[in-house]
């Protein structure tokens, strides 16, 4: 199949990049087409709006074809404007849910039910629910809560907050873990022969990165501004938008 761009130049639809992604985004690139005008006709733009749950994905049936996917759903978020996880039934994998940033959803764990993965963000560990509320993320127990509650059968913790060099606790001593849960790290590869493996490895990991003093605080952590729970108790915090962009600032 081919069709024809804008500038009156042909190309092959089999080799169009299909780009999933906000309303914004694509905006963006269709903006950035006055720049680099080869990346016209290069990729089929679909909003995630037209992802949603009980809507049939634009790209469905390339999608199957392609990359064996027989279904792919948008899931709302809560994190910045237009956050979304997705939800993905595979052919060789069965289905795969991915957070992406966010705080923990009950709409997410609703569409993704009975996960063969989830890949879920835990920017902060236990301890520190007020910073995850703050700046819209989820601690290490919240994205193993989502998974218990999503009947999920094996879970990937990623997203891990820079300002903590180390790999957080995943359970209390003497605690069992509900599924086997594994620590993302970069160019990771899984399938579902080996997440069980991968999770085995997390002790090891951990020796890659030094021991810390638990009570100290990070570098870039200025000690005479508010604490998280300090600004939360602020009435109407993230009603007000002024605050709410001083708080993404810290």
């Amino acid at each position: 199949k081919s069709s024809t761009t804008m500038d009156g130049t042909s190309t092959r639809m089999d080799n169009q990049v299909i780009i999933i992604a906000p309303t914004s985004f694509l905006k963006f690139l269709d903006e950035y087409k006055d720049v680099d005008p080869l990346t016209a006709g290069g990729y089929i733009p679909i909003d995630c709006q037209d992802t949603l749950q009980h809507k049939t994905n634009p790209a469905g049936e390339r999608l199957s074809e392609s990359l064996g996917i027989s279904s792919c759903v948008s899931v709302p978020v809560s994190h910045c404007w237009h956050s979304y996880a997705v939800v993905l039934d595979c052919h060789s994998f069965g289905r795969v849910v991915y957070s992406g940033d966010c705080r923990p959803s009950d709409r997410l764990v609703e569409v993704g039910s009975g996960a063969d993965v989830l890949i879920h963000e835990a920017t902060f560990e236990d301890g520190m629910e007020e910073d995850a509320v703050l700046k819209r993320h989820s601690t290490v127990g919240e994205a193993i809560s989502v998974g218990k509650r999503m009947k999920t059968k094996s879970l990937i913790l990623t997203h891990f907050s820079q300002r903590y060099p180390r790999i957080p606790p995943l359970q209390k001593d003497g605690e069992t873990l509900p599924f086997p849960i594994a620590v993302a790290f970069d160019f990771m590869k899984v399938n579902a022969e080996t997440i069980a493996t991968a999770a085995k490895l997390t002790p090891a990991l951990r020796l890659l990165y030094p021991e810390t003093d638990e009570n100290s605080t990070p570098l870039d952590i200025d000690p005479s501004k508010p604490t998280a729970k300090e600004i939360l108790s602020i009435p109407g915090v993230f009603a007000n938008s002024t605050q709410c962009e001083e708080i993404q600032m810290r």
